[in-house]
């Protein structure tokens, strides 16, 4: 098969973990023997291609060019939209008065794939979707192995991700000083979120560690992951949450946020926790769940490979009806 990638123009100028997902599932579907591009739009021919696959609701009046050139479209939404009475109300007046919304743009996707069930659910209800369209499709890790992940530091906390308020870093920062537990911090502030950023660098000590990024993938990373006595996910809310996969590779536990759709991802292998409460994030930490456990959960369900050959068997079921 020959696919054709598609994203917002921005994207990759501050990638994240939408970026990483198109990549991986580039990589993954090459390993497959099927040819996958990123679109050039000043050198690509769309008609070349057999599949097209957007990512993300951005940038979405190209959809309708696709269609045009008969092109099967498949969509990953990345998506977590508010359902409040004002936002349906706004839509629903948006798509009376005219045609050209997303909303109605929403109608040219053959196949849908959101991240997960929840997700799922809040598109089909604020955008009146139709169920058949959607097939959850979950984000997945490497399968890595490293012969050494020994590091001169152990039983600390740790927090891995972009520094950004809705990411409650501040939260980890006070959970890590009133129990006496180290924290590092790997990630670098968030475009539009250095003011945040600074207000956690006021709190730079021996005892919180502000280690700056890491690649993802790296041996390093990996390194802090095993190491580590859990991992601290207290973000508002987490689609899936990539980087507790990684922790949970390597058999390290994770405190994740109950927020979003991470139940359904992790089902009851991590502690789950209101990111804002801090008595329930000090009693997990009591009381973590088995690192071991997870980790065999997440090798049985979240490698690349495995989302690969799902992803694979989707766009050929779409192309036999085509």
């Amino acid at each position: 098969m020959k696919i054709l990638f598609n994203t917002y123009t921005m994207a990759f100028q501050h990638p994240g973990g939408g970026e990483i997902v198109m990549l991986k599932l580039k990589e993954y579907l090459e390993k497959l023997g099927h040819e996958v591009k990123l679109f050039d739009k000043w050198n690509d021919k769309i008609e070349d291609y057999d599949v097209i696959h957007e990512f993300s609701l951005l940038e979405w009046e190209i959809w309708k060019d696709y269609k045009e050139l008969g092109k099967p479209l498949v969509l990953t939404p990345t998506a977590w939209p508010r359902i409040d009475f004002k936002t349906k109300l706004k839509i629903k007046i948006k798509k009376q008065l005219s045609s050209h919304n997303l909303a109605s743009f929403l109608n040219y996707p053959d196949i849908i794939l959101p991240t997960t069930s929840i997700e799922k659910e809040r598109l089909e209800e604020l955008y009146a979707l139709s169920d058949k369209r959607f097939q959850v499709l979950y984000n997945g890790i490497d399968r890595v192995q490293f012969d050494d992940l020994s590091f001169n530091l152990s039983d600390y906390l740790l927090y891995v991700g972009s520094i950004a308020k809705n990411k409650n870093l501040l939260k980890a920062i006070e959970i890590a000083n009133s129990t006496g537990n180290k924290l590092i911090i790997v990630g670098a502030a968030k475009p539009g979120h250095e003011d945040y950023y600074r207000e956690c660098k006021k709190f730079e000590s021996q005892n919180i560690i502000f280690y700056g990024p890491l690649k993802q993938g790296s041996q390093e990373l990996y390194r802090l992951y095993k190491n580590a006595k859990c991992l601290l996910v207290l973000s508002e809310f987490e689609t899936c949450s990539l980087v507790s996969m990684e922790a949970g590779s390597v058999g390290t536990p994770v405190i994740l946020t109950k927020f979003g759709g991470t139940k359904e991802v992790f089902r009851d292998f991590v502690n789950y926790v209101d990111p804002d409460n801090h008595a329930e994030i000090v009693e997990a930490l009591s009381h973590l769940k088995s690192g071991q456990h997870l980790k065999a959960y997440i090798e049985e369900n979240y490698y690349w490979e495995n989302i690969a050959k799902k992803l694979e068997r989707i766009y050929q079921d779409l192309l036999d009806k085509n």
